[in-house]
């Protein structure tokens, strides 16, 4: 037995796992804890560039295999539950519409999108007639959907039923019209021809509806799933679904309600409100908590989220929690202590930590800790169940 199936039969694995399961449904249900979650997560150096890891099943299963295993041999050293991703680039629906990637300079860059079906300087006003033209593309004919899929069943299989995995990176919505019309004609449409987006957008949720039921079914169940989405955090049963919208920080609250919630509460309906991702900022985050399902946590990058915290806490406090990461060049537990001090009482915010170094982690985390205990006590807990 190698070092890596010796951890994950091990009886503590398991234990640990239903325990840190129950923490989080009792997070969900808002029922008072002795600490908030301290999430630390582990991203070990790599031989790999991003760009192999995507063009390579095997090297990204490597990445993530040994990162889960290393975060579950830190013991008691951090609450999250370790999780994999399979990942194929978060512009995989564009690609089944027919949408090509490229590579950029730098071997540690994500791929690209180009060949839109609307180009950047193509007539806008054709717009009408090229979306009636569109129809929801066959997902099990495209390249990196099927390798997607493939990747979801391996990571799955690899993770001997005790690294749960995310979905692909799908984005959905707007996120992929932009990919598909390029922003500034995505933009101008919204403006000009809102019905043909709004057609578009019909369109690219029932494509990604087939996505995620496709990568359920490659990893064996729901119950092998963090979320619907690529993220990896554990969700609680009846909350799988999570939506990405990048865009929203860039439009406005009218405009969110006209083209981003009710495509929304198209997955939502069927897996649940689970959560939300925008980078930042966050213009609409009223409209987060305000759509017909509203979303129980929302997760955001602290670089582009921080000044909105503030009004975040008025915003989502009782209605939705925030899973917020430290943004790792400043001092890990002054950074977790000031987001304390302005969340308390009224908005729960959980942090995730990533360090590279397991020794980093465990000489961290009984500091974090004790802030986590102390945040505890302060909090008006709320359900977001």
């Amino acid at each position: 037995m190698n070092r890596f199936d010796a951890v994950l039969k091990s009886n503590y694995v398991k234990d640990s796992l239903d325990e840190r399961r129950n923490m989080f449904r009792d997070l969900w249900r808002g029922k008072p804890l002795a600490r908030v979650p301290v999430c630390i997560r582990l991203s070990l150096p790599s031989e790999y560039t991003v760009r192999e890891t995507f063009q390579n099943g095997d090297k990204q299963l490597d990445r993530e295999l040994r990162n889960a295993v290393a975060e579950w041999e830190l013991g008691n050293c951090t609450d999250a539950i370790p999780a994999m991703r399979p990942d194929v680039g978060c512009s995989c629906i564009a690609a089944a519409f027919g949408a090509q990637y490229y590579w950029g300079c730098s071997e540690n860059q994500t791929p690209g999108i180009k060949n839109y079906i609307l180009a950047e300087g193509d007539a806008i006003e054709d717009l009408d007639e090229t979306v009636a033209g569109i129809e929801k593309p066959d997902i099990m004919r495209s390249e990196w959907l099927c390798e997607g899929f493939n990747r979801i069943q391996r990571f799955v299989e690899a993770g001997n039923g005790v690294i749960p995995v995310s979905l692909l990176d799908a984005a959905g919505g707007v996120n992929v019209a932009a990919d598909l019309l390029g922003m500034t004609n995505l933009m101008t449409s919204f403006y000009l021809y809102p019905e043909a987006i709004q057609k578009l957008l019909t369109i690219i949720q029932q494509t990604y509806l087939e996505v995620i039921a496709q990568g359920i079914k490659a990893a064996g169940g729901e119950q092998n799933i963090t979320t619907t989405d690529f993220v990896d955090f554990w969700f609680p049963e009846g909350h799988k679904g999570h939506v990405s919208d990048d865009i929203s920080a860039n439009i406005s609250p009218d405009m969110y309600n006209q083209f981003s919630g009710p495509y929304h509460d198209i997955i939502f309906d069927v897996y649940g409100a689970g959560g939300l991702h925008n980078c930042g900022p966050n213009p609409c985050a009223a409209q987060y908590v305000s759509q017909k399902h509203s979303p129980g946590c929302i997760d955001l990058n602290y670089t582009y989220s921080r000044k909105d915290l503030p009004s975040l806490k008025k915003t989502l406090g009782g209605k939705a929690f925030i899973y917020l990461n430290w943004p790792g060049d400043e001092d890990p537990i002054a950074w977790f202590q000031n987001i304390v001090d302005l969340a308390k009482p009224d908005l729960l915010i959980v942090p995730f930590f990533t360090f590279q170094s397991p020794d980093e982690a465990r000489l961290m985390y009984p500091k974090l800790r004790g802030i986590a205990e102390d945040y505890a006590k302060q909090i008006n807990w709320y359900s977001v169940w």
